[in-house]
């Protein structure tokens, strides 16, 4: 693994870019960092768990990957030694999470230390390096004090315009081979984005979906009443995965009668998946933030993938 050389005065990020007192929260990538994954590691179990994850999504990917530290110590207050203290907090920094991922067994990961809070950094890093995607762990307990991803994890929902990735702390050490995703929509104008970016996603590692869509009966059920509304459903949905068939992706639809991030881990589970995809918006049974999207940042076995509204091509 490559480590950071820091000049005497000086910030230097990964490209070895020198960056003044003034431009230090600026990150100055080359055309190697387009497309990266950027994954935010702080020295935890959990952060290296999402780090492994990224590295194997970026195996297969063929994308290099970009771990990115923060720290936010206050520097002396005087004005003479704060470019030295902030390259050796940089330094420090750096080292620490180099070391930590060489002993997770994650070599080739370049480590980038940057001031600032972490969920600006980032987003600032991932901004800076028009990363298709950005991966973070929900618990972080490291040796940087302060730096806990779980709380970044959820705020990362609200802010991001990239893909993230969140990746649980009950996920093994070794990542799964992603073998199928699921990915849960309704018929808003988010579910769109989520399965065209699902669609692509799943067309570049080979792996097929399973397309979770929720329908809610009622309380009476006469007879057929079910089977004709999963029929609409299903058939509605069919309508929306045109560029699934496009990219030969293969698929099938679920249709849930039940709470959908129930309805979501089930079928997680049930099918082996190594993923699940929902959007950071919703207009039907899929809406809000504060529902699905955060319930399943906490609860779900499985790394999740939340696109946002707008988001960055892949």
């Amino acid at each position: 693994m490559r480590k950071p050389h820091m000049q005497p005065g000086s910030i230097t990020d990964s490209t070895g870019t020198t960056l003044t007192q003034d431009s230090r929260m600026e990150v100055h990538v080359t055309e190697r960092t387009q497309n990266a994954i950027v994954v935010g590691v702080d020295g935890s179990s959990n952060a290296g768990i999402a780090a492994a994850w990224a590295v194997e999504l970026g195996r297969r990917f063929d994308a290099p990957v970009e771990a990115v530290a923060a720290w936010t110590e206050v520097p002396p207050p005087y004005v003479d030694g704060v470019n030295e203290h902030v390259a050796g907090m940089n330094a420090h920094v750096a080292n620490i999470m180099a070391q930590t991922l060489d002993a997770d067994g994650l070599d080739g990961v370049n480590v980038t230390a940057v001031p600032g809070p972490i969920a600006e950094v980032l987003l600032n890093t991932a901004d800076k390096m028009e990363a298709s995607m950005l991966v973070v762990g929900t618990r972080g307990l490291g040796p940087l004090s302060g730096l806990l991803l779980g709380s970044i994890s959820r705020r990362l929902l609200f802010t991001t315009h990239r893909p993230l990735v969140v990746v649980p702390r009950r996920a093994p050490p070794d990542p799964l081979v992603l073998t199928r995703v699921v990915v849960g929509v309704d018929c808003s104008p988010s579910a769109r984005r989520v399965l065209s970016w699902s669609a692509r996603f799943c067309a570049d590692l080979g792996v097929p979906a399973t397309i979770v869509r929720c329908a809610s009966p009622g309380c009476e059920r006469p007879p057929g009443l079910v089977e004709r509304i999963d029929d609409r459903v299903r058939s509605d949905t069919e309508e929306a995965l045109e560029e699934f068939r496009e990219l030969g992706v293969k698929y099938s639809v679920a249709v849930a009668h039940c709470d959908p991030r129930v309805a979501l881990v089930e079928n997680a589970t049930t099918d082996g998946a190594g993923l699940i995809v929902i959007g950071s918006r919703g207009e039907g049974r899929f809406r809000g933030l504060g529902g699905t999207a955060s319930y399943l940042a906490r609860h779900s076995p499985v790394p999740l993938a939340v696109v946002p509204g707008q988001t960055e091509e892949v």
